[in-house]
C-alpha cells in the first residue's frame, strides 16, 4: 500500500506529466522517458546487509561504468543472478541461501544506475552490453542465468542477438513481460499518465533507441533463443500479464512454464526459491540440448 509521501509524489507526477502533455506531448514524453531510464535508487533493507557482505565484492569498469560485482564461491555449477528495474542484487536474498545450500557457484552484479553500481541511465539494451562485458571480464558465461523482470528481459534479448557471443546452458525467466508495452502501460497507470503522455514517451523512445514499443517483444524474441529455459510467472502479476508468459512458452522451444498464485510481480514467497533451485538441480543432473534446426542462422 502506498504511503502518504508516495501518494503525494505520484499526484505531483500525474499533474506534471498530464499538464505538460496538454501543451506538448513530446515535452511530456521527455519527462516520462527520463523517469523510465533514470531509475530511483531505493534504500537497502538492513537485513540484507549480512547477505551482501558475505560475498566477494569488487568494482569493475564495464562499458565506462563502475559496476559492483558479487561472487559467492561454491563447488557446483555457476549461476548468474540478474535483477530488474529499480532493484539490486539485494533482491535475491530469499533465493541466495537455497542456492548456496545446493552448492551452486553464485555470481551477480548491480545493473548500471542501480544498487552500488555507478551511472545514472539504464535501459535493457545497455544492460545487455554490460552483461556481455561482465562475461568477458569473467572469461566465461556462468552455466545458468536467472533474471527477474528487466533482468530476464536482458537475458532473453542477449541470447537472441547475434552480436553477443556468450551463452548459458539454461535461462530462468522470472516475471518477464511478453511485450515492453505491458511495462509502459503499467508505468502510465501507476503515475496516472494519459495517452498523450504515452505517445510522447514512445516518440522519445524511438528517437533515442531507434525502436518503437511494438518492436520490443519478448514473445517474438524467444523464437530465436538457442538454449532451453524455465518461465516462472505469477498468474496474478499486474505488471506483466500471465498470458504473455503463456505465449512466450509456446514460442520458446525447450522451455518449461511454471506458475504461482499470490506471489505477484516480485515473485515473493518460499515456493519460488524451491521451484528455481529444483529446476537448476535437475538441469545440472540431466542437461537439455535444444535443436537449432528450426532457428534462423
Amino acid at each position: 500500500m502506498a504511503t502518504t509521501k508516495e501518494k503525494l509524489m505520484l499526484s505531483g507526477l500525474r499533474r506534471l506529466l498530464n499538464g505538460t502533455a496538454r501543451m506538448t506531448r513530446r515535452g511530456a514524453g521527455r519527462i516520462g522517458y527520463y523517469l523510465l531510464t533514470n531509475p530511483r535508487r531505493l534504500n537497502e533493507d538492513p537485513a540484507n546487509e549480512v547477505f551482501l557482505q558475505s560475498a566477494q565484492q569488487s568494482i569493475v569498469k564495464l562499458h565506462d561504468t563502475d559496476i559492483c560485482t558479487y561472487h559467492w564461491p561454491g563447488p557446483g555449477p555457476s549461476v548468474l543472478l540478474l535483477h530488474g528495474w529499480e532493484s539490486s542484487t539485494a533482491r535475491w536474498f530469499a533465493l541466495f541461501k537455497p542456492l548456496q545450500d545446493a552448492g551452486f557457484n553464485i555470481y551477480a552484479f548491480d545493473a548500471p544506475a542501480h544498487g552500488r553500481s555507478g551511472g545514472k541511465q539504464f535501459n535493457v539494451f545497455f544492460y545487455c552490453q554490460v552483461l556481455d562485458a561482465y562475461c568477458q571480464h569473467l572469461g566465461f558465461a556462468p552455466d545458468y542465468w536467472v533474471g527477474h523482470s528487466g533482468g530476464g528481459m536482458a537475458a532473453i534479448y542477449y541470447n537472441c542477438t547475434p552480436e553477443f557471443t556468450y551463452s548459458p546452458k539454461q535461462i530462468v525467466s522470472m516475471a518477464v513481460p511478453g511485450e515492453l508495452e505491458n511495462f509502459i502501460d503499467k508505468f502510465c497507470e501507476i503515475v496516472g499518465a494519459n495517452e498523450r503522455v504515452k505517445y510522447g514517451i514512445e516518440y522519445r523512445f524511438q528517437r533515442k533507441l531507434d525502436r518503437r514499443f511494438a518492436d520490443v517483444s519478448f514473445i517474438e524474441y524467444v523464437k530465436n533463443i538457442r538454449v532451453p529455459g524455465l518461465i516462472l510467472h505469477d498468474e496474478e502479476d499486474d505488471v506483466a500479464p500471465f498470458f504473455g508468459a503463456q505465449r512466450m512458452h509456446a514460442n520458446w522451444k525447450g522451455s518449461t512454464l511454471a506458475s504461482t498464485r499470490g506471489c505477484g510481480h516480485s515473485l515473493v514467497g518460499e515456493l519460488v526459491p524451491a521451484i528455481v533451485v529444483e529446476y537448476l538441480r535437475r538441469c545440472s543432473e540431466h542437461p537439455v540440448v535444444v535443436s537449432t534446426d528450426h532457428l534462423p542462422s
